[in-house]
């Protein structure tokens, strides 16, 4: 059953209400539908089964870039696609492979308009690595931001939500609008590795109040500078999207972007390397 947050004073009241709710409709893991008996961790909607289908345990991925863990010499030396590829944010956090189940769950997140898929998934991804968010010792979140052409068509952007519930579960303020997205572009997932970084660049933009002249624009740049982001996405697989995001934040002068994904894709990568 869904979480009802309630204030400081009803807290008693709410608890017990929650589990006469749990009592009369059982919490239903997201993945495999079944009653959640023994919750793994509080709020997060999987059951203990299923963990290991979506979550990738720690030390099987690349640090720098989360990428498969085969291609690491150790958990925080760089991993072959590190050496190779230019990434300008800190590192990825990612909460597993964008394969079987997770891909299945973040494919239906993209087109939920009621954001409580989401608002679930980002329970868990908080859950099963607090420890790396919280050690970002991030001042702001950004979700990464859809054009609004794209969202009119799809009605929703699933960022939003995932960053949204973070900021709740980590305390940290969500700054939504302080990148925008200032033209369409054509689908990641339909491009070369090449096209992907050509189809995002210069497609970012500092997003300050409207009003604010250039002395404006000076100070709210300097209200940022030298600031850790947390920037939040649903799926990473060449990186550019993100990569061009930091660019954009760390020319205003951020000190860090460490990005924070559901799913991490091997795209082009495992492809070229099974030839």
């Amino acid at each position: 059953m869904w979480q009802i947050r309630y204030s400081q004073s009803v807290l008693p009241v709410a608890g017990l209400l929650n589990s006469l709710l749990d009592l009369l409709c059982p919490p239903l893991c997201l993945i495999c539908g079944e009653v959640i008996e023994n919750p793994p961790g509080k709020d997060a909607p999987i059951c203990s089964a299923c963990v290991p289908k979506i979550v990738t345990p720690d030390g099987q991925f690349c640090f720098r870039c989360g990428g498969r863990r085969f291609v690491v010499a150790n958990n925080t030396a760089n991993c072959t696609r590190c050496r190779t590829t230019e990434f300008r944010f800190k590192r990825v956090i990612a909460l597993g492979e964008y394969e079987n189940d997770l891909r299945l769950l973040t494919l239906r997140m993209k087109t939920d308009k009621t954001g409580i898929l989401a608002i679930s998934v980002a329970k868990i991804l908080a859950r099963y690595r607090r420890a790396d968010l919280e050690g970002v010792q991030a001042d702001y979140i950004v979700p990464v931001p859809m054009h609004r052409l794209r969202r009119g068509d799809r009605g929703v952007n699933s960022p939003d939500f995932l960053a949204e519930e973070l900021g709740v579960r980590l305390k940290i303020p969500v700054a939504r609008h302080l990148i925008r997205r200032i033209r369409p572009t054509d689908l990641q997932y339909t491009l070369s590795r090449k096209g992907r970084a050509e189809n995002v660049s210069g497609a970012f933009a500092l997003c300050p109040p409207p009003f604010w002249a250039k002395l404006g624009l000076r100070r709210f740049q300097s209200s940022i500078a030298g600031k850790n982001i947390l920037l939040i996405d649903d799926i990473l697989t060449t990186g550019s999207t993100c990569n061009e995001i930091t660019k954009v934040l760390l020319s205003a002068g951020v000190g860090s972007v460490t990005v924070a994904v559901l799913a991490r894709a091997e795209g082009n990568f495992r492809r070229e390397r099974k030839r």
